[in-house]
């Protein structure tokens, strides 16, 4: 092998430096060498290998932290509408109870306004009845009886009479009828009075009109005077009915 024969040429020149000259070749002992193989040869001097160089101790890594375990995701309760508007059972109750208190001011508001104009309607209606009857009773009091008193005609009597009896009959319909729908106890008292005092002016005038009008009677001048009398007096009682303030409200 190389490295044998490198340590016996360098064994050799060992020994040929050992010779001063003077010294025989046979004297010198050549050092058995001994080689890997068994056989003897110079060994080379053990080269020392240089230490190991040791490691750094290898840093320890810290252990990796284990990620707990996921949580199975959570399922937000259903939210009402009352929870997403941040108001509570109470106070919805309560906007419901204002709703149906506000609801139900307005239905009473639109009921009371319907039924003051319907009031207010039949009133007006009242009130024109009323002045068609005033003023009726007014032309029978002024005008009516005493065209009746003042006519001697027999024939122009009876056909005054047909024209003016039925006029007063009508007269003491409205009155009657007025009276029985006036909410006003005092004025439907009055009303009651016009119809009374209007019906017996009738029956004065239909008694003085038939005394007259028979041929029988031209001579019993105090019996028509006194017809004629009992006419003037209720037609007084009508006036006093007329004039009544509670009937020119």
């Amino acid at each position: 092998m190389p490295i044998a024969r490198l340590a016996t040429a360098v064994a050799f020149v060992a020994l040929l430096g050992a010779c001063d000259g003077d010294t025989p070749l046979s004297d010198i002992s050549i050092p058995a060498i001994t080689t890997p193989e068994g056989g003897e040869g110079t060994q080379p001097p053990e080269q020392t290998q240089p230490p190991e160089q040791t490691q750094p101790p290898e840093q320890t890594q810290p252990p990796e932290q284990t990620q707990p375990p996921e949580q199975p995701a959570q399922t937000a309760p259903p939210t009402s509408a009352a929870e997403d508007s941040g108001l509570s059972d109470e106070d919805i109750t309560l906007l419901v109870l204002l709703g149906l208190g506000l609801l139900i001011v307005v239905i009473v508001a639109v009921w009371m306004s319907s039924r003051k104009k319907a009031k207010g309607a039949g009133t007006a209606v009242a009130t024109s009845q009323l002045t068609n009857l005033m003023g009726r009773a007014r032309w029978l009091h002024d005008q009516a009886s005493m065209e009746i008193l003042r006519t001697s005609d027999p024939a122009q009597l009876a056909r005054a009479w047909q024209s003016t009896s039925p006029a007063i009959v009508e007269m003491e319909g409205w009155a009657a009828g007025l009276a029985a729908g006036a909410t006003d106890p005092a004025v439907a008292a009055a009303l009651q009075n016009v119809q009374r005092t209007t019906a017996a002016l009738r029956g004065a005038l239909q008694s003085d009109v038939s005394l007259r009008s028979d041929p029988s009677m031209a001579d019993r001048q105090d019996l028509i005077q006194a017809s004629a009398q009992t006419v003037q007096q209720r037609r007084a009682e009508l006036d006093i009915a007329l004039a009544d303030p509670l009937l020119h409200g």
